[in-house]
């Protein structure tokens, strides 16, 4: 992400915590007059099995949590510009442990059930940079493929190679995007051909999720179609040479991973050249700047469009509350219960969890997971043991994890 688009997200973050969100208790933040980074929050954990160290440790986060939201929210300006509350929510519930710092506990017990702290101590703002940047990097930031059907004044070209296509990864490639390799687009086209036009259409299903994701890494494809048309009768009595083309550019962006559309959009331009075709890629062009970005003569940098900036939250969110399905085979209705608690509580990562249906010791659930089902399989075999679970991981795919499970505390 270039760095232009990552001062955009920082300054929607701060936005973002600004409001709030999540459980409060709604005390509101106490400052020292000497530093209005450091504040006291209070947290809540629910005491589960008897296990007091998680619920205090979920507490502390919690308090934490709490604190960097508001000690920011009451720093920051511009809070009107804010449209989506939900973003960078999720990201600072993950990482807001780390923002906090030369922190310490006022007081703490238990309270009917529930671990009760207030904690007092710093937001520490770089830790914050440094956690969205990170998060851009490995969520923002997906690679592209581009699949645009292209008429100039009724001759088709084809996808894979057309001058929209082309057009658009130059322009986005000046922001840092990453592209699947024309050639690669070609072969596929050549090689797949039903299943790229299924992808075409956003039909994403689990044959198109393999060649994309699996065996070229693309994570958001862009499809669309483009059209120009003649419009030089419109300057006829000003220039018999000139030539006037028009685009209409109707495209849209589509979430590998889940098959959700990210953004859509049209627009349409003229050109005047010369020459037939150059008015035709001056126009397309003009289109697609005005939708993806363009480089800012006076600054040299970078500036992204509204579809671009579109594609880049809505990805973004998605990647941090992915919904991500589990077919669980080996447990019973009591051992299914006991898991769905352990990992909705302990499973960093894990903001909720749905009971998709059970039959005998088969059954499905499906957790809204910020990170990639490789990172929840990671926490799954990791945290088993402590969770009283035995997991072996029996398959992964881009929405979907294959595993089997024994309880080994039944107590």
């Amino acid at each position: 992400m270039n760095t232009k688009l990552v001062a955009i997200m920082i300054a929607i973050m701060f936005g973002l915590l600004s409001c709030g969100g999540g459980k409060s208790d709604g005390s509101q933040v106490k400052k020292s007059p000497e530093n209005s980074m450091r504040g006291q929050e209070t947290g809540y954990g629910t005491i589960y099995d008897n296990d007091r160290a998680l619920a205090r440790d979920r507490a502390i986060d919690d308090a934490m949590n709490k604190l960097v939201k508001k000690i920011l929210g009451t720093t920051v300006s511009g809070r009107a510009i804010v449209e989506d509350f939900a973003l960078i929510e999720s990201i600072v519930e993950a990482q807001s442990t780390g923002m906090v710092r030369n922190w310490k506990i006022l007081k703490e017990g238990a309270e009917q059930g529930t671990w009760v702290v207030t904690i007092e101590g710093e937001v520490y703002p770089q830790a914050v940079n440094d956690t969205i940047e990170a998060t851009l990097r490995n969520y923002g930031r997906p690679k592209f493929m581009v699949l645009v059907r292209e008429t100039f004044e009724g001759k088709a070209n084809a996808p894979g190679s057309t001058v929209t296509e082309l057009t658009m990864m130059d322009i986005m490639g000046r922001a840092g995007f990453e592209f699947v390799d024309a050639a690669v687009t070609q072969e596929l086209m050549r090689k797949e051909k039903a299943k790229m036009t299924k992808a075409m259409t956003g039909a994403i299903g689990e044959d198109v999720q393999n060649i994309l994701l699996a065996d070229i890494g693309a994570e958001v494809i862009i499809t669309g179609d483009v059209k120009t048309s003649d419009q030089s009768h419109a300057i006829a009595a000003y220039s018999k040479n000139m030539k006037s083309k028009s685009a209409i550019v109707n495209i849209k962006a589509v979430d590998v991973y889940t098959g959700r559309i990210l953004a859509s959009t049209s627009t349409n331009q003229p050109a005047v050249h010369i020459d037939n075709d150059t008015a035709s890629k001056m126009a397309v062009q003009r289109c697609l700047q005005s939708v993806l970005g363009k480089t800012d003569e006076s600054t040299g940098q970078f500036v992204s469009g509204p579809f671009m900036n579109q594609i880049t939250r809505k990805f973004l969110e998605s990647a941090t509350r992915r919904m991500i399905m589990m077919n669980i085979a080996g447990l019973n209705y009591n051992d299914l219960t006991k898991f769905r608690n352990q990992i909705e509580h302990r499973v960093r990562g894990i903001n909720k969890v749905y009971t998709r249906g059970q039959a005998g010791k088969y059954s499905k659930i499906e957790v809204e997971f910020a990170g990639k089902t490789t990172d929840l399989a990671d926490e799954l075999k990791a945290k088993g043991p402590n969770l009283g679970f035995q997991i072996e991981i029996k398959e992964t795919y881009p929405n979907r994890i294959m595993l089997t499970a024994t309880a080994t505390d039944r107590k």
